[in-house]
């Protein structure tokens, strides 16, 4: 994925889910986390595939890296 800003897609902008009425990050940046979680198998599509859960991998990669108190996640 292109983040040097020069693809279509915005870097970053913030963008509230429609279903969850949840903000979350959008944009170059969000679908290369996205993307980047889901080929580590830290998180999988659930439903429709457009939803994600942490996977227990997940949970501990997110604590050991960026420190996350992941029983927020659930």
């Amino acid at each position: 994925m292109d983040l040097d800003g020069r693809g279509r897609r915005p870097l970053a902008r913030a963008c509230l889910d429609w279903t969850e009425r949840r903000p979350h990050l959008a944009g170059a940046a969000g679908a290369a986390l996205c993307r980047h979680l889901l080929e580590r198998g830290w998180c999988v599509r659930i439903g429709s595939g457009r939803a994600v859960k942490v996977t227990g991998t997940g949970e501990q990669a997110l604590t050991d890296l960026l420190g996350i108190d992941t029983a927020a996640l659930r």
